[in-house]
């Protein structure tokens, strides 16, 4: 990636006289600019006990009245963070702004040693920079509300100006530079699989070796799901052009959508598509070789037999049909209907609507117990998940969540649910809301990344994995230990999401 070049200005270090202050300000942005008198070279850094290599060579490159100032707050601990402001100010008779500098300087020096301890000389340099940048700008604002010259206020707007966008270029670059620990996944290994409906492409993360990889395939997948017997990772979308938006507010209902059929070990080799309907959402696959594909574009689901490769049934849902997922014994198939707030229940059998239960605003996604005798279904205009009782097909209670809730998934032993609050995409949400079942109340509120969406668990129940749709990313939950480890970069605004076992 092409980085814009950062221009450094060294010359504005708390500490130095006001009118130095504002020379070296000036210099710095405006170095075509000529001087009265020169300044004179910098002079060596004095050494200092304990002066990390990165700050001498830092010192060494300033001005010899920045370095001289500088030098004389590391004398005194300044750098070290051991002079308290209020005796700095005096005994309190100094004016504001005097005191207001001098909190100014305090608060920068502490960041500034800790950043340059960074282990190599660039992000040292980087890290020292970040907060020396935002003292200047403290100190700006500082004359620009107590200061009467012109001249100073006009250096003021200019170094905010300045300083604030070297800030946000330095924490870019180090965003950019910043590798990711690696998870320890123990025993667990297998791949995770990552529906990238902006990029229209699959991630597929290896857990034994924490590879990334991503491969173009011929849609905008929203949702992914593995075979049984892993034979085939499939994926359903529209055809790979145009704006995908998140899955949630897809304006038309003719679209053509497609299942494709992938082979989960090698996701390069030609896929197989199969025409299902408009707007595919989500596809769920049973043990007799059939796929159910939910369309929000007909109200519909479609029925897919994986041999032949084509559509052998249709049902009729509730309006807008989204999330769906088969019960642990594959007998019934329950569908978040969006737009007329139910949930379909399908016989998988008979291949007909055998309910239709009303759950609230919006339900998006189900998620089964384990044992069956419970369904989930996040609400996502009402910020809850609804509970249903599969035996008497009625909700029993409502539960509140974070801000738009989307995907979920009950953990093996059925004592947690795992809820993916997604936000606005104004206001996208960074979080997880873990239920306890036997409560029915939210036990714990994890942070993850922003856009929280997809939610799936590893086949032995050790770790849950979470799609971040702004953030482009997967995060990884330690299910024993209640807390994220962290995340995995994948492909453009990720959405569906499948863990399946080692081959």
């Amino acid at each position: 990636m092409k980085r814009t070049a950062i221009a450094l200005s060294l010359g504005l270090a708390a500490g130095l006289p006001a009118a130095a202050q504002a020379q070296a300000g000036h210099d710095a942005h405006h170095p075509a600019q000529p001087r009265e008198q020169a300044v004179p070279p910098a002079a060596p850094a004095m050494p200092m006990p304990g002066m990390p290599d990165q700050m001498q060579t830092m010192m060494q490159a300033m001005p010899a009245e920045c370095m001289s100032a500088m030098q004389q707050m590391m004398q005194g601990g300044m750098m070290h963070g051991a002079v308290d402001a209020s005796k700095a100010a005096g005994d309190g008779s100094a004016p504001e702004f005097t005191r207001a500098y001098v909190d100014a300087s305090g608060a920068m020096h502490g960041p500034m040693m800790d950043g340059v301890r960074a282990k190599d000389a660039d992000t040292a340099f980087v890290r020292g920079m970040i907060p020396h940048h935002q003292g200047a700008i403290d100190m700006a604002r500082i004359v620009q509300q107590h200061g009467d010259d012109p001249q100073t206020k006009a250096w003021a707007e200019q170094i905010i100006a300045a300083q604030e966008r070297e800030i946000a270029e330095m924490e870019a670059w180090l965003k950019e530079k910043a590798q990711p620990e690696a998870i320890d996944f123990g025993q667990t290994g297998g791949t995770i699989w990552s529906a990238d409906e902006g990029g229209s492409s699959i991630s597929a993360i290896d857990l034994g070796t924490g590879a990334v990889t991503t491969v173009p395939i011929p849609v905008a997948p929203h949702n992914v799901d593995l075979t049984p017997d892993g034979r085939f990772l499939l994926a359903v979308g529209t055809p790979a052009s145009g704006d995908h938006g998140d899955g949630h507010d897809h304006a038309g209902g003719d679209t053509a959508g497609l299942l494709v059929m992938l082979d989960p070990r090698d996701l390069s080799k030609p896929a197989a598509t199969i025409k299902v309907g408009a707007h595919p959402a989500h596809v769920v696959a049973d043990r007799q070789g059939r796929a159910f594909v939910s369309l929000s574009g007909s109200d519909e689901v479609a029925v897919v037999d994986l041999a032949q490769g084509a559509v052998t049934a249709r049902i009729k849902t509730g309006a807008y049909p989204h999330g769906l997922r088969l019960s642990p014994d594959g007998t019934e198939l329950y569908v978040a209907n969006v737009e007329d707030g139910s949930v379909s229940v399908i016989d998988t059998a008979s291949l007909t609507e055998a309910a239709r239960i009303p759950v609230g605003t919006a339900p998006v996604q189900v998620g089964f117990t384990p044992d069956g005798s419970r369904v989930y279904v996040s609400l996502r205009d009402e910020n809850r998940v609804a509970v249903i009782d599969t035996a008497t097909r009625e909700v029993t209670d409502r539960i509140e969540v974070g801000p738009n809730p989307i995907q979920m998934i009950a953990t093996r032993d059925g004592r947690q649910v795992y809820v993916a609050n997604q936000g606005t995409e104004a206001a996208p949400n960074d979080t997880v809301s873990v239920i306890d079942t036997a409560t029915g109340s939210v036990a714990k509120t994890l942070k993850t990344g922003f856009g929280a969406h997809g939610v799936s668990a590893s086949a032995d129940g050790a770790f849950v994995f979470v799609t971040n749709i702004a953030d482009d990313s997967v995060s990884v939950i330690d299910v024993a230990r209640q807390e994220v480890l962290g995340s995995v970069p994948v492909g453009d605004r990720p959405n569906g999401i499948v863990h399946g076992p080692s081959n």
